[in-house]
């Protein structure tokens, strides 16, 4: 890899690193074993995700096993990572668009009704789920956490890891 902002032409070094990963929109994403690679003439860094519908795919899924109520920024998170402008996911849901902006922003809570019909809307849609959403509402079987950690694979995929 070549750096694409300044003149260097020899090729970055690349290493691994742990990185918050903030780009998603969620506070609490850790990534660790990220290609790092840094230009040593000019300072531009850049971080190889690899595949990234594979990357939220993982983080969606922890979103859902989650025990807590969903808040407005996981949300969000779920609602783009299906592709959905807030309009068509209010349609797809039965709410009004303006209810669905008020409560990504946090300016309206996320009652328990509305987290389960977000949580199937979701879920209907995820590949190769490793989890019964029914029997984690019915038994209360989710998981708590304050902390998502991913580890990239060999293979460039990502597993997660739950941090209490």
């Amino acid at each position: 890899m070549k750096c694409h902002m300044c003149e260097n032409t020899k090729a970055l070094k690349k290493s691994r690193t742990t990185v918050k990963y903030k780009e998603c929109g969620l506070d609490n994403v850790t990534l660790v074993g990220v290609e790092y690679y840094k230009c040593d003439q000019c300072g531009e860094e850049y971080f190889g995700y690899g595949n990234m519908e594979k990357l939220h795919t993982v983080i969606a899924r922890v979103l859902l096993k989650n025990s807590e109520l969903l808040n407005g920024k996981e949300v969000r998170f779920l609602r783009k990572t299906l592709g959905y402008s807030g309009a068509m996911f209010a349609k797809l849901i039965g709410y009004d668009a303006a209810t669905i902006s008020r409560i990504e922003t946090g300016s309206q809570p996320v009652t328990e009704t509305f987290d389960r019909l977000v949580r199937f809307a979701v879920a209907t849609k995820i590949p190769d789920r490793d989890y019964d959403l029914h029997d984690q509402i019915l038994n209360e079987s989710g998981t708590r956490y304050s902390r998502i950690e991913l580890t990239s694979t060999p293979e460039g995929n990502w597993r997660a890891k739950l941090a209490a």
